[in-house]
């Protein structure tokens, strides 16, 4: 695959096949998807990402002045970040309170270290979580019938628009123009990213147990 012939997007999604189809074995996505996902373990997800969220979304804002194609790219104005905490409130959680997973933890540190180090990598994450919403609405419309949830804006944060917001999203990407070697280290950040929700997803069916 070259990126003569191939936008980023598809170089993402290809490269990332392996990482994403891993993520979704994870037994708290398939809860999720059948609608049958515990409350609780709902409510504890929700806090570690915002987690996730907040971290990318500050990063992605402080080093949008430097890098003009981070800014032009990414549109959300922290609208995810304020849907987790809205959802969180639901809950009666205080989402400045939650503690971070362990590999909650490392997914900071990581977005961390890249925003410092290769502020446009912040893109792979953001791929990750940004096309999320696609499967999300899908996820909301499951979880409509579990008693306890109600708390939903997060994974339907664009509602109707969904496409067309993801569309544009995609143009975006498209016509940045990044070199291979970027490409790259935003497919390794990616890959990294749904690593992270692999074991974060782990993590809380865990817990779950436990308690």
């Amino acid at each position: 695959m070259t990126y003569d012939s191939t936008g980023i997007m598809e170089i993402l999604k290809e490269a990332t096949a392996e990482q994403h189809r891993d993520a979704e074995r994870r037994q708290l996505q398939k809860a999720l998807v059948r609608g049958q996902l515990a409350a609780e373990t709902y409510a504890a997800w929700l806090g570690q990402m915002f987690l996730v969220h907040q971290v990318l979304w500050k990063s992605i804002a402080s080093r949008g002045g430097d890098y003009p194609r981070l800014a032009e790219i990414v549109r959300d104005d922290g609208l995810h970040v304020a849907h987790l905490r809205s959802d969180l409130v639901a809950f009666e959680i205080e989402a400045d309170d939650v503690a971070p997973l362990p590999s909650t933890h490392r997914a900071i540190q990581s977005i961390g270290l890249t925003s410092e180090s290769d502020a446009l990598s912040l893109l792979g994450y953001n791929y990750v979580l940004e096309g999320s919403m696609n499967g999300n609405r899908f996820i909301a419309r499951a979880l409509q019938q579990t008693p306890g949830i109600a708390a939903l804006s997060y994974l339907d944060p664009y509602g109707e628009e969904q496409r067309p917001v993801w569309q544009a999203y995609r143009e975006r990407m498209t016509e940045a123009g990044f070199d291979e070697a970027q490409g790259q280290r935003m497919v390794t950040a990616a890959k990294d990213m749904f690593t992270f929700i692999a074991e974060m997803s782990d993590e809380l069916m865990r817990e779950a147990v436990a308690t």
